[in-house]
């Protein structure tokens, strides 16, 4: 298993298994907040003896983390299902503070929305858990208005030290299949907007870039989750990963639920871990992958103007092709 990715000396960030989940709407939303309230109590069902902290916030609250309570769980319940929440609002729920690095560490749960909904859960790296987590997760979410999820092992950046992510990506280049962003980056290129620079001024800035970029699913995971306003830019899925007996495809009228193998792996290239499987689905997705000229101002912060920063983030994005 690996490590902390290590900086100057500092743990950074934490392996984990991480559910990064994208819904159409609002958190003010019956569908939302009946699928997010469900998947509230699952992560407290399964790893809340390891959470530690606990905060909500919306024009009434500040973001105060406080200690994790009965009381300030019912709250958070009442709270998920509560409509005409102002925005922004978020519920999150943290692991303890870490002696050894300073910083809170997973479990972790945070729903924002921002453009859209969006869900980061982020728990230990243990298989034995991590499945049967993700195999209930996944139920549940198929009942939401998914515009995209991925799920896997990758490394957990604490909010306090998001100032690091233009560091990031560093995992992947020896763990293969490692999702490194944080669960906000990637809101900008799954949907077009009309805000900022990225979408309407990127194709000027780099010449490289396709004259009509179009939104792309935030990453390839062990599962990738594609909601229906992609699919008509992709192929027959089951056609396409015919090949690969260990690759399942669940298609659903608005969704379709792509596996790849019976447990999620690291990709470490040191073990010599097979990635093919993970390769079939990113070929098969190809049409609908992240932009990359949207990723440079985004995913891991605006590394727009870095060139060394863009060179991480178009390895980070082919690193199954």
């Amino acid at each position: 298993m690996p490590n902390y990715l290590i900086r100057d000396g500092e743990r950074v960030a934490q392996p984990a298994f991480r559910v990064l989940l994208y819904c159409d709407g609002s958190l003010n939303d019956p569908e939302n907040a009946k699928g997010v309230l469900a998947l509230f109590n699952l992560f407290l069902e399964t790893y809340g003896e390891e959470a530690a902290w606990i905060a909500i916030a919306d024009h009434e609250r500040q973001l105060r983390p406080k200690k994790l309570s009965e009381k300030r769980i019912e709250d958070a319940r009442s709270w998920l299902v509560t409509p005409n929440k102002s925005w922004p609002a978020t519920c999150r729920i943290v692991g303890p503070l870490s002696d050894e690095t300073h910083n809170i560490v997973v479990p972790a749960f945070r729903v924002d929305e921002y453009r859209m909904m969006y869900l980061d859960i982020s728990v230990p790296d243990d298989p034995a858990r991590a499945l049967p987590f993700a195999e209930a997760a996944t139920e549940i979410i198929q009942e939401m208005p998914v515009i995209a999820c991925v799920m896997g092992f990758g490394f957990y950046l604490p909010q306090a030290l998001e100032s690091l992510v233009s560091w990031l990506p560093r995992g992947f280049e020896r763990y293969r299949t490692a999702i490194e962003f944080m669960v906000h980056g990637a809101t900008m290129g799954i949907r077009k907007t009309d805000e900022g620079y990225r979408w309407d001024e990127s194709p000027e800035l780099d010449p490289n870039a396709p004259a009509d970029l179009q939104p792309g699913v935030p990453d390839i995971g062990w599962r990738t989750i594609v909601g229906a306003e992609f699919l008509d830019r992709l192929p027959n899925l089951k056609n396409a990963l015919a090949t690969k007996p260990e690759v399942s495809v669940e298609e659903a009228p608005k969704m379709t639920t792509i596996t790849a193998g019976e447990a999620p792996i690291w990709g470490d290239i040191v073990s010599g871990e097979d990635i093919s499987a993970y390769q079939a689905v990113a070929q098969a997705l190809a049409p609908v992958r992240y932009p990359a000229d949207i990723a440079y101002g985004s995913l891991f912060g605006n590394q727009y103007y870095e060139p060394e920063g863009r060179a991480r983030i178009r390895a980070y994005l082919s690193r199954f092709d």
